[in-house]
């Protein structure tokens, strides 16, 4: 289950980016006019954003995988495999599942690229035909994208794991560990610290410039998406600082906000306590919805801040608006390919966290939980799982729309920032039911008259 949910998460993004770049070539072959790369231009953002999703999937879905397998690298350690051993060992394992994803990527490429194609240029009126003439082509620079975080990530992990201490991991075989080393520490700093930067410095450094009103209307909304891409950049340096801090930000946090929303129902209240011990194996799940959530959210909301911005600046110049308007429609190329590899990512984490989540199911039915409290238990799991993402999601866009709105402000001498409660409100409760499925299938389809079974294999009785 481990492995088949590693390999789905590369096979989704290899597949997306090496679309892509194969797009961006076709449009750029097909387009007859004066410039060349018409092509990068219109696949540019959706592939930079995709490229930055599938490091942050890939990077936290194999650091999930391998700290699932605490217990069996344990025993190896426990049998005398020196930490160059256990690296060689996962790094055959992870060259093997690349090896699969590169022929599934082939199979697929020629399937997907055709509605890829449609989704990145039907909004902007192309009116291109697709071709698959050197659809391969992309095929080198798309594995380059997937294979680097691949490999990182199992290199940093495998050398963290190569240093635990055999007893204290086979008794915690089912938890990752609590604490991060000093390299993800400064690394989740570096990150935070940059993100501060890039919501805020960018604001300050408009002081010297000339007012918005002195320019024309048709000039504002270029100089206006040089600051979306601020946020946008801070939004990801976000996302990777929580990604680094996770096993302290997201027990507490959830642990908060179940207490907050106090329903009166002993299953809440067990579904609450449970989570907040649960969690931490969630961060395979949390960490790329929370990624492509605020992908979505940012760019919608920071599209709408610019719109109605300029709505504001200028109330009397009808012409300055449709401009702008034009990247609503085309909010769906940018921001789907990049959703894709997130939604992947989030059901590869669930995958990777079900044998966690069945053994919280079997502890529970052995002290004495009914069946149908069972079940609840399990849809709740999700719906717990899902909002949490979903509220770290909005902390993220709030404080990246807030930077866009405090940097057009300081731009145009005045600005309106625009939140979607609407839209957060759908988000929100899509998700929860996309949550309570995932588990829910899970707790419905467990046979709970053996849990003493699932137990005893645990601890190894």
């Amino acid at each position: 289950m481990v492995w088949s949910a590693v390999l789905l998460a590369m096979v989704v993004s290899q597949t997306v980016i090496c679309s892509l770049i194969a797009i961006a070539t076709i449009i750029d072959q097909d387009y007859q006019g004066p410039e060349q790369v018409l092509g990068s231009t219109y696949t540019g953002p959706a592939l930079a954003f995709s490229v930055i999703i599938t490091v942050a999937v890939l990077l936290w879905v194999m650091n999930s995988a391998l700290n699932q397998r605490r217990h069996q690298l344990a025993l190896m350690v426990l049998q005398g495999a020196l930490p160059w051993q256990l690296l060689a060992w996962n790094l055959l394992i992870v060259m093997g599942l690349f090896i699969l994803s590169i022929a599934a990527t082939c199979l697929l490429l020629p399937v997907i690229t055709p509605l890829t194609f449609a989704m990145v240029t039907n909004p902007f009126d192309l009116h291109l035909t697709y071709a698959g003439s050197h659809l391969f082509d992309s095929l080198g620079k798309g594995l380059a994208f997937s294979a680097a975080p691949i490999f990182i990530s199992t290199l940093l992990t495998i050398r963290s794991l190569s240093k635990i201490r055999p007893m204290e991991a086979l008794r915690q075989s089912q938890d990752p560990p609590k604490r991060i080393g000093v390299f993800r520490f400064l690394l989740g700093i570096v990150c935070l610290i940059g993100a501060g930067c890039m919501l805020l410095i960018p604001a300050f450094a408009l002081a010297t410039n000339p007012r918005a009103s002195q320019m024309s209307s048709a000039a504002a909304p270029d100089r206006m998406t040089v600051f979306l891409a601020f946020a946008m950049g801070g939004m990801f340096l976000l996302i990777f600082s929580l990604a680094a801090f996770a096993p302290y930000l997201l027990p507490g946090f959830t642990a908060i906000w179940t207490r907050i929303v106090a329903l009166p129902s002993r299953t809440w209240r067990l579904a609450g306590q449970q989570a907040v011990g649960s969690i931490q194996r969630q961060g395979a799940t949390i960490i790329p919805m929370t990624a492509g959530l605020s992908l979505l959210m940012t760019v919608s909301g920071g599209l709408s801040t610019m719109i109605t911005t300029l709505l504001v600046a200028f109330p009397h110049t009808p012409g300055s608006v449709p401009a702008t308007t034009d990247m609503f429609a085309s909010l769906l190329a940018l921001t789907g390919p990049p959703i894709i590899i997130a939604i992947t990512g989030a059901i590869a984490g669930t995958l990777i966290t079900s044998k966690g989540r069945g053994l919280d199911l079997a502890l529970t039915y052995v002290s004495g939980a009914g069946i149908g409290q069972l079940r609840v238990l399990g849809a709740l799991d999700g719906i717990i799982t899902m909002i949490t993402s979903t509220l770290f999601s909005l902390v993220i866009t709030l404080l990246c729309t807030s930077s866009l709105t405090f940097m057009l402000s300081r731009f145009m001498g005045k600005a309106q920032m625009s939140v979607q409660w609407g839209a957060w409100i759908v988000v929100v409760l899509i998700a929860s039911v996309l949550g309570a499925a995932a588990t829910g299938i899970q707790a419905l389809t467990t046979r709970f008259e053996n849990s003493v079974s699932v137990i005893s294999h645990a601890i190894g009785e």
